[in-house]
């Protein structure tokens, strides 16, 4: 019976675990990046790549190689994935990046300041207070303006 409890609550446990919300969302992300990934891929690959291809004069960096001992390397597929790279972080850092970081700059700056450091312990205390809580020492009218 107690094996079957067991074996039961550790089922449950692995459900629990599967179905958080953390597990999902992380699930759902790598997903809609690999898609996001895709798209820019081909865009780099279809659009950038050919124009910057153009205003060096080769058609496609895919068919650039040199050869040693009669094996190619080719060193143009390098290129065209250092451009796709460039490409993928470049539009993650402007779509996502900087706005999100934008808008926490935005919200942290609405956020009213409700603690501050006790000028003689360094506690973090509320702005209110009088007296410290951890040194007791008593506080000047503004004390908190003044840190």
């Amino acid at each position: 019976m107690k094996a079957q409890k067991g074996a039961g609550s550790l089922a449950k446990e692995f459900k629990d675990f599967v179905t958080q919300g953390n597990i999902v969302d992380l699930a759902v992300a790598v997903v809609m990046a690999t898609a996001f990934t895709a798209v820019i891929k081909a865009f780099v690959e279809n659009f950038v790549t050919p124009l910057i291809a153009a205003i060096f004069g080769k058609p496609n960096f895919g068919g650039l190689y040199f050869t040693i001992h009669h094996s190619q390397f080719y060193y143009g597929l390098i290129i065209n994935a250092v451009i796709t790279f460039l490409g993928v972080a470049a539009v993650l850092f402007f779509v996502l990046v900087k706005p999100i970081l934008l808008m926490r700059s935005r919200q942290q700056r609405d956020v009213p300041v409700t603690e501050a450091a006790c000028p003689a312990c360094l506690t973090n205390i509320p702005v209110a207070a009088r007296r410290c809580a951890s040194c007791t020492e008593v506080l000047e009218d503004n004390w908190s303006s003044a840190s």
